[in-house]
């Protein structure tokens, strides 16, 4: 039901230390689904470009999704600041991600999705080996608010995530969930859910490459 595993961190990369001095000139718009871990990691890198997060519901919501990227680029064009996309390559609103990026002359990240962003790709498709859905803490929150707010139900939950074998919820320890939402999470999905701590070595290089 649910395990803690033993903790198998991402490759460790050097970190170099921060020469940039125009970082406080870029925007970065960001999927919230990390936003916790982005903003230690930022802060342990001494880098700081103005964050622009997109909201939850652009998960699965197209329409959505254009709507949050339009308005955050409005206001980077406002600013006349260089654009940053902490946002995965395969998501999408109404046109793929590669060709808003183009339109604007930003820069993307050469990841999936943003658990590629957090591990990097080798490992995630590693991890999803067996049918396993690898998740933050931050998914299985939004998850709930979802549920909360009425644009998900238990049902659809269920016939969302039933197909998987289990589900590994990556822990940075940042956002660490509790034992009692964990359970919670588990009754909601009837799917076997661990634990798995990671570090974020990967994602502070990523960022610094993308905000060069």
């Amino acid at each position: 039901m649910l395990k803690q595993i033993d903790k198998q961190t991402v490759t460790s990369f050097p970190i170099a230390p921060n020469t940039s001095e125009k970082d406080q000139d870029r925007s970065l718009i960001a999927c919230p689904i990390f936003r916790k871990e982005l903003e230690m990691a930022l802060e342990e890198l001494g880098l700081a470009p103005r964050i622009s997060y997109m909201h939850y519901s652009i998960h699965n919501n197209p329409i959505k999704m254009e709507e949050e990227l339009q308005s955050s680029l409005e206001q980077v064009k406002i600013k006349g600041e260089d654009v940053r996309f902490l946002v995965g390559r395969h998501c999408k609103g109404k046109r793929d991600m590669t060709e808003v990026v183009e339109d604007c002359g930003g820069k993307i990240p050469q990841a999936r999705n943003c658990i590629d962003m957090l591990i990097g790709n080798e490992l995630t498709r590693k991890l999803q080996k067996n049918r396993t859905s690898l998740m933050t803490p931050a998914w299985v929150r939004m998850i709930n608010q979802s549920i909360q707010e009425g644009q998900w139900s238990v049902t659809d939950a269920r016939l969302n995530l039933g197909w998987y074998n289990k589900i590994l919820i990556l822990d940075s320890g940042v956002e660490t969930l509790s034992d009692e939402q964990i359970m919670e999470f588990y009754d909601l999905t009837q799917v076997e859910v661990e634990i798995l701590p990671v570090d974020l070595s990967y994602f502070k290089i990523l960022l610094q490459e993308l905000l060069q």
